[in-house]
């Protein structure tokens, strides 16, 4: 295996992030490598969201990773949001097919398929560690599967979902 060559047909993904790291980058570009997909993925920055989705749209960029403080500043920007990022108010992940933009928020699925594959329990409560980001899409997930409501423990009192 190996990287491919980067040609016309390279397919460009990038991060939309205040402050990008290359984590992300690497992460995205190993597993490009590894699946043998013709994708390259590249941390972005910027302070004109507006522009920055626009240019996704005109450029034909295939997709991009949203992060804070940009999840909900999007969501009147693309053409559809899943239910479940509307409900959360935030998306993560935004999908460019043709100039048609779709935003969803991964984290929500990602916990909606461990619940699924762990078999767990719905009807009890549930405790989630911290506030950030995560917490109204784990909690939204949880909810969303029958769960009864939970507690939210956090470092910052004023914090939550």
């Amino acid at each position: 295996m190996g990287r491919p060559a980067l040609n016309k047909d390279t397919r460009l993904c990038i991060s939309l992030a205040a402050r990008p790291s290359n984590i992300g980058t690497r992460f995205h570009n190993y597993l490009y490598e590894q699946l043998d997909l013709d994708f390259i993925y590249k941390a972005c920055t910027t302070t004109d969201i507006g522009a920055a989705i626009g240019g996704v749209r005109a450029l034909g960029i295939r997709g991009c990773s949203v992060s804070m403080p940009f999840k909900q500043d999007v969501i009147p920007l693309v053409d559809h949001v899943e239910d479940s990022a509307r409900a959360i108010r935030a998306v993560n992940t935004i999908v460019n097919d043709d100039g048609v933009l779709s935003a969803a928020n991964t984290d929500y699925i990602a916990v909606q398929q461990l619940i699924a594959e762990h078999g767990l329990d719905p009807g009890r409560s549930v405790l989630i560690r911290g506030s950030g980001g995560m917490a109204s899409a784990v909690a939204t997930a949880f909810r969303d599967n029958g769960f009864r409501a939970g507690t939210i423990v956090a470092r910052n009192s004023e914090a939550g979902p």
